[in-house]
């Protein structure tokens, strides 16, 4: 990603003054958002705003770089990182969180950070503060990196099985036949397995075990 962008034509200006710059960005977000870059077509975004191709050309150029400028916008998104608690391990668990949640509300954008090969800087700014926060509760060297890359694998693992899992079928027959032999025993834990998986729950006691285990060993 280079920034380079087309220059934009003056003879088009009148055109695109009935549309702002960011108005063009925020749409084609949303329509990423909703179906993938696939979704996203120049045509489609002037629809969208009811103004003439050429005032999106003369606004952010040709779509790659409409794509680049969205890649940009993700990043600085990715940078707020919202720390909150008054424990070591609260602090460290909502910046788990946080990036949870911001990967989780733009696959499709994130999607298209990965295939230009930035993710890295995307999650940048959740090493940064894991790193800082860990450092304050008295984490250095190579245990605070050992703890930085547990907290961020943890993440990226839960994400990915979490959206994996997403809208799987009916447990398969053995699987159900399974589940009848564990409500022989533990009627409270079948039904509980049965239940659909509160994510969020599961995902705030995984990286909450995890940051207490590392703290409790430093």
């Amino acid at each position: 990603m280079d920034g380079t962008r087309a220059t934009p034509k003056p003879g088009n200006a009148a055109g695109a003054s009935r549309v702002t710059r960011d108005a063009v960005l925020s749409t084609a977000m949303r329509l990423v958002m909703e179906s993938g870059t696939e979704g996203l077509s120049m045509r489609k975004l002037a629809a969208e705003l009811g103004v003439a191709v050429t005032s999106i050309y003369w606004h952010v150029g040709n779509r790659e770089a409409l794509l680049d400028e969205l890649v940009e916008r993700v990043l600085r998104d990715m940078g707020t990182i919202r720390v909150t608690g008054t424990t070591p391990v609260a602090r460290i668990v909502s910046i788990a969180q946080a990036s949870r949640h911001a990967i989780l509300d733009r696959p499709h954008l994130i999607s298209l950070v990965r295939e230009r090969g930035l993710d890295s800087l995307m999650m940048l700014p959740t090493r940064r503060a894991l790193v800082r926060e860990f450092a304050a509760a008295g984490l250095h060297g190579t245990r605070a990196a050992l703890a930085v890359q547990s907290v961020q694998y943890q993440v990226a693992g839960f994400v990915m099985l979490e959206r994996a899992l997403t809208g799987l079928p009916v447990e398969p027959p053995l699987v159900q036949a399974w589940l009848d032999e564990v409500a022989e025993g533990d009627p409270e834990l079948a039904r509980s397995m049965y239940d659909p998986a509160d994510t969020d729950t599961l995902f705030d006691v995984a990286v909450r075990s995890i940051v207490e285990s590392l703290l409790h060993e430093a």
